[in-house]
């Protein structure tokens, strides 16, 4: 039993590793390099999010603030073929683009022509006059819709003379 004692008393412990100053830095360091970039990768998001809801905020206030009235509606047969003649004005505080107009059978509600348009530009009120060729029949029952740049519809009823 002797010998035992002697080889556990003679032992010597090396301590291997580091520091517990130097690792508690290094915990410390990687913590807040951390939190640095969770905090801009917050502030990204968050602006992100932001100029989105103001956009979308924006939008739909300036698609309320968008109104266009129909002044006058006639149907001529002197075209080369039938044709109808809309004024329309913009009485809104903000410019608009007429981007599509479309007639609708006022019975059925099926589209019977869509007109297109990509340089039909009102500012406030000003206003906007086409010639759509359309093979209109007396009687017949027509919904005129427009449809604006930002989304609106504006919509008449009209019975050909």
């Amino acid at each position: 039993m002797m010998v035992i004692n002697m080889f556990i008393l003679n032992q010597k412990h090396y301590r291997r590793g580091l520091a517990t100053v130097v690792t508690s830095a290094i915990l410390l360091s990687a913590t807040s390099i951390m939190g640095v970039m969770l905090l801009g990768w917050s502030q990204t998001s968050f602006s992100a999010q932001q100029q989105e809801m103001e956009d979308t905020y924006n939008t739909q206030i300036n698609k309320i603030n968008e109104d266009l009235v129909f002044d006058n509606v006639w149907f001529s047969a002197t075209c080369p073929g039938n044709c109808v003649n809309i004024t329309m004005s913009n009485v809104g505080i903000l410019g608009l683009n007429v981007t599509q107009m479309r007639f609708d059978d006022g019975a059925t509600l099926e589209t019977l022509v869509n007109f297109y348009y990509t340089d039909a530009g009102i500012v406030p009120s000003e206003t906007f006059s086409t010639n759509a060729t359309y093979a209109w029949t007396t009687g017949q029952d027509i919904d005129i819709i427009v449809f604006t740049d930002r989304g609106n519809q504006f919509r008449t009823q009209e019975i050909v003379p």
